[in-house]
């Protein structure tokens, strides 16, 4: 008798044989059926699986755990991942050096040297270009300021000019021509004194001098001097009027045109010297600019010639890019080959930490969530296990070709090993759960009559179906809750 721990090998080649059997051509079924060809087949497939003795397709049922397990398969992937490849746009990149796929690189190493032939000459150019600019902004930074000291000493000077005629015209107005009016009007004031004193001298003497008293020269004395002073306060007093009518308003017309010109010339100076200095800014500026502008064009030249040696940014295993030919042929990137920006040249895997990417179904999505245990097995490794566990599981969902729906399932690997690579195929056994005390058989031993299922027993005088009542499930086996003891035996049907 078959016992649930060794049938489910002898359960999948029984399935096989059933298959190979539908798929031949009626002539050979029958063939196979009179020589008793299919028992020999499902014998055979079932002996070599399971090295039994029990008859076939027979099993007992058992008691114990059952791992609720979720099968899936895809493809290892690191957890982190980066691409290297040009980075200066528009420019066609040669590759010159490049790191040996499969090599172990840290930080800094270096991944790929671009040819910067072409920008070691851009370079002498825009240095050549740095020189000549640096040497015009100097030069006109020079006449600027000399410009500047001139137009300092000639607006100095006109300011110097205007603020003396301010002053000689408030000094005349405030003090001189007042101080003038005042002398002048007292040298009217003592003339006419000394007249009118005169006049009345003579006028006391003419008495005297006709009763002898005076002679006739102290008289004719007398009277030259009465004429002179009369003559002297005419003179003082048209003195006195040509300084107040013509004098003193001929000198303020003067002194105030003075400084009007002296102000006027301080403003032509001014604007002249703004607009020179102006104009000798600009080309001070634009000489400036120029510079600047070839400076940056010699750090960004530096920057691209910089750019044509990739280092590493962390460590990580070396996995070169494909790229198409000519003939639309794909191949490794390798020395010598032209690239642009935005075509990576070489990825840098990190494979301290590897993921499983793969699918689960829709109808087996309610088993599996994050921190869920699993089991990979990989292809180039089929006799070791892999711990991993559930990482995320995707929101959005695919069709695959035979309109099935899947949703993206991540595992995490436990651990790190160095055999590992991306892109190995894996398959996975999520551990969704488990019945400690489960009553089970095959689920090759469970069919369905409409929604009930049922089960074939063999009993001591023949066999009988038996409906079920059904538990949990996984890939090979179904918990039993009602219909079956422990120790029936049921027969396995397709």
């Amino acid at each position: 008798m078959l016992d649930a721990a060794r049938i489910a090998p002898a359960v999948r080649r029984f399935r096989e044989a059933l298959s190979l059997l539908a798929g031949l051509p009626p002539r050979k079924k029958a063939l196979l059926a009179g020589a008793g060809g299919l028992a020999l087949l499902t014998a055979v497939l079932l002996a070599r699986s399971a090295s039994v003795s029990d008859p076939v397709g027979e099993v007992r049922v058992l008691r114990g755990p059952l791992r609720i397990t979720v099968a899936v398969s895809g493809l290892l992937a690191p957890a982190r991942a980066e691409s290297y490849g040009p980075e200066i746009a528009g420019v066609e990149m040669k590759v010159a050096e490049l790191a040996p796929e499969g090599t172990w690189v840290v930080p800094g190493a270096l991944l790929v040297r671009f040819d910067d032939a072409p920008f070691q000459r851009e370079l002498e150019v825009a240095r050549s270009r740095l020189v000549q600019t640096s040497g015009e902004a100097e030069q006109a930074r020079q006449a600027l300021r000399a410009l500047l000291a001139s137009q300092r000493s000639e607006r100095l000077e006109a300011e110097g000019a205007f603020t003396r005629a301010e002053i000689d015209l408030k000094t005349f107005v405030n003090g001189l021509a007042p101080l003038q009016v005042q002398q002048s009007a007292a040298a009217v004031e003592r003339a006419r004194r000394e007249s009118e004193e005169a006049r009345q001298k003579l006028e006391g003497l003419a008495p005297f001098a006709e009763k002898g008293y005076v002679s006739r020269d102290e008289l004719r004395a007398a009277e030259r001097r009465a004429t002179e002073a009369e003559a002297d306060l005419v003179l003082a007093g048209q003195q006195h009027r040509t300084l107040t009518q013509f004098t003193h308003p001929q000198l303020l017309a003067q002194k105030t045109q003075e400084m009007e010109s002296r102000r006027s010339a301080l403003k032509v100076v001014s604007e002249k010297t703004s607009a020179q200095a102006a104009q000798a800014k600009a080309a001070a500026d634009l000489a400036a600019a120029r510079a600047t502008e070839a400076s940056r064009t010699v750090a960004d030249v530096e920057r691209r010639i910089a750019l044509c040696t990739v280092t590493a940014r962390s460590r990580g295993l070396v996995v070169h890019r494909e790229i198409f030919e000519k003939g639309g042929e794909k191949r490794r990137v390798r020395v010598g080959d032209a690239v642009f920006a935005g075509q990576p040249v070489l990825d840098l895997p990190d494979l301290s930490e590897m993921l499983v990417e793969t699918r689960v179904k829709e109808g087996e999505i309610h088993r599996v969530e994050p921190g869920q245990k699993a089991e990979v097995r990989l292809e180039a490794f089929p006799d070791e296990k892999f711990d991993a566990t559930v990482l995320r599981l995707g929101a959005l969902t695919g069709g695959d070709e035979g309109g099935a729906r899947t949703f993206p399932l991540v595992l995490a690997l436990a651990k790190a090993d160095p055999r590992l690579r991306p892109g190995m195929t894996a398959q996975a056994l999520v551990l969704a759960g488990e019945v400690k005390d489960a009553l089970q058989v095959p689920v090759d031993a469970v069919r369905y009559e409409g929604d009930q299922a049922v089960c074939t027993v063999r009993t001591v005088t023949g066999t009988e179906t038996r409906k079920l009542t059904t538990g949990r499930s996984n890939a090979f086996f179904v918990e039993v809750r009602e219909g079956l003891s422990e120790g029936d035996v049921v027969l396995i049907s397709r």
